[in-house]
């Protein structure tokens, strides 16, 4: 066909086959769906949006105009209270969900989630997308702080993120950013493990920030890794490009989640 060589012919029929395989192992893209950042050893997003890089993102909503989603492995420094009918107050540690939000809305939502199944049995919610069985639920905070009241639940089984992913089908296109691999749908098999690994993170700051960072990248292994190509490494430097691009998404966490560049400095360019 004009326009198109026999390497960009085998690119595209290779895409389709990894997106039919994907499709028979359950990996398809809809609300409900867990992503995760390439993993590929030359990371897409080394230079721009730090953030994805080796994230996990659970999607919220998908149609024909934009596909939503939250990003569920970036802890702030934030809670949100929950004051119980009894009057008590409880805190549920604040995830970073995207940097996208509400317009004019001062006071931006948090959305609350849980994969609890007795908080499922007793309808606290409703399930993410269509999947059967429906893994991760959303519900309201009055719900949540409902749930704690009663003894069905504790402030741990909840997570509360705030701020969205998303993806404009006229400009951006998840589908395509998983057909060019920089992102990577995880199994339903592998979910469940990946949502118990997260909900070990703390509440984000000087001193948790290292596990925190250890359980997203334990969370995001989970699936494995399909890039078996040999590293690759900075030009006339012995660091790795995967090496790199780990360290830019911790500095992207100390900059904009905790405020401040904790870390040891490693590289002469951050001098």
């Amino acid at each position: 066909q004009d326009g198109l060589d026999e390497s960009g012919l085998i690119n595209s029929v290779d895409k389709l086959v990894r997106l039919a395989i994907d499709a028979k192992e359950g990996k398809v893209i809809g609300a409900g769906s867990i992503l995760r950042g390439s993993s590929a050893d030359s990371s897409p997003f080394l230079l721009w949006d730090q953030k994805f890089h080796k994230s996990v993102v659970l999607v919220l909503q998908d149609d024909d105009d934009v596909t939503i989603g939250v990003l569920l492995n970036h802890p702030t420094t934030r809670s949100h209270p929950l004051t119980l009918p009894n009057g008590q107050e409880v805190h549920v540690t604040v995830r970073y969900g995207g940097s996208y939000g509400l317009p004019f809305v001062t006071d931006q939502p948090v959305v609350f989630l849980h994969a609890k199944q007795e908080l499922k049995d007793r309808d606290c919610g409703e399930p993410v997308g269509n999947s059967d069985p429906s893994h991760i639920w959303i519900c309201s905070d009055q719900q949540a702080a409902g749930a704690i009241s009663k003894g069905y639940a504790n402030q741990h089984d909840f997570m509360a993120v705030q701020g969205f992913s998303i993806w404009n089908k006229e400009d951006e296109n998840l589908l395509g950013d998983v057909l060019d691999g920089s992102f990577e749908v995880v199994s339903q098999k592998n979910s469940e493990q990946v949502w118990s690994i997260l909900m070990m993170q703390e509440i984000l700051s000087h001193e948790s920030i290292d596990r925190n960072f250890q359980l997203s990248l334990d969370a995001w292994s989970v699936e494995g890794k399909k890039d078996n190509l040999s590293s690759r490494f900075v030009y006339e430097s012995t660091v790795s490009v995967a090496d790199l691009s780990d360290d830019a998404s911790r500095f992207w966490i100390e900059a904009v989640l905790l405020g401040k560049i904790v870390s040891v400095r490693k590289y002469s360019a951050f001098e």
